[in-house]
């Protein structure tokens, strides 16, 4: 079933009226998995989010919402596209009664705002037009401790440095291979192309990167994981177990509670499979107690 979700600035400005309008519609398929088209400023065009919703719900029952980012190269489809990927997906999340948002982040959007390309605006897409329009589609809990962000590789990173920059939207926030340090990337995978040249902007970036947002974290209250495959080194694959690595150093540095796994595999969709139920069951801990999580230390496997 197709909808299409009016702008969030629409919803900002007529509230209530554009909630009852959208929502019973979002309400009625018998699908768990929606699809709705989403008319974007920040990104200069329409775009496709994915929603999976609890089925059975209570006339009056609220949900909490995960968004789910996707990785360099890929979009909106990337963790629910048709087949075993798609099944596997949503029996771990009938397990969870929440809501699970996969948004498009475009192929090498980074989850920022670019100063190089105006139609790039993906931080502003994510927190002003996507949050607010899920919100009035669907019977979600809209405290930032009901409201989780997850991510693979780029969507790693997405997922870190939304939540150190917007701490007040999100309570958990994790990481599956997470290219966490932007910096040690200066020409790979267009990043250039969305903050301009390492040497010339290097501001830019590490305002960007989640490595160096890592003190944001400090006083934010928002619980996090990370983890990564032990093959995906700078030498074989693409170097998010380095960059993972320092910025589990970095928050023990910092005293700010966390958790590190290390776990055998490598950049691939057999490995964040694997770990989503983890994931999961992360996200769901942080909706069901606010209490942090203590310290850990890698876990190798």
């Amino acid at each position: 079933m197709m909808h299409r979700a009016p702008s969030a600035l629409v919803c900002l400005l007529t509230g209530l009226l554009c909630f009852v309008g959208a929502f019973p519609a979002a309400a009625e398929s018998d699908s768990p998995l929606r699809t709705i088209d989403l008319q974007s400023a920040a990104l200069a065009r329409e775009v496709k989010i994915h929603v999976l919703v609890p089925s059975d719900p209570a006339p009056d029952e609220r949900f909490p919402t995960l968004y789910v980012l996707h990785g360099a190269m890929g979009g909106s489809g990337d963790w629910v596209q048709e087949g075993p990927r798609r099944a596997f997906v949503l029996e771990m999340a009938a397990a969870h009664r929440a809501i699970l948002v996969f948004p498009e982040g475009t192929p090498f959007g980074w989850y920022v705002d670019s100063p190089v390309d105006a139609n790039s605006q993906v931080e502003t897409h994510f927190v002003r037009e996507l949050i607010p329009a899920i919100d009035a589609l669907f019977p979600t809990r809209t405290d930032r401790h009901h409201r989780g962000i997850m991510g693979l590789s780029m969507g790693g990173h997405g997922a870190i440095t939304l939540a150190a920059k917007h701490p007040d939207l999100f309570g958990s926030a994790s990481s599956m291979s997470g290219i966490l340090d932007l910096t040690a990337h200066p020409k790979s995978w267009q990043i250039p192309q969305r903050l301009g040249a390492l040497d010339d902007n290097r501001a830019l970036w590490e305002a960007n990167s989640a490595l160096q947002l890592a003190p944001r974290f400090r006083d934010a209250d928002v619980r996090l994981l990370a983890d990564c495959g032990i093959d995906d080194t700078l030498e074989r694959q693409t170097g998010a177990l380095e960059d993972g690595r320092a910025f589990h150093e970095r928050l023990i540095e910092l005293d700010i509670p966390h958790q590190w796994h290390e776990h055998a595999g490598g950049h691939t969709w057999t490995y964040w499979l694997e770990r989503l139920p983890e994931h999961l069951e992360f996200h769901a801990a942080a909706w069901n107690s606010p209490i942090q999580a203590t310290n850990q230390n890698p876990e190798r496997e």
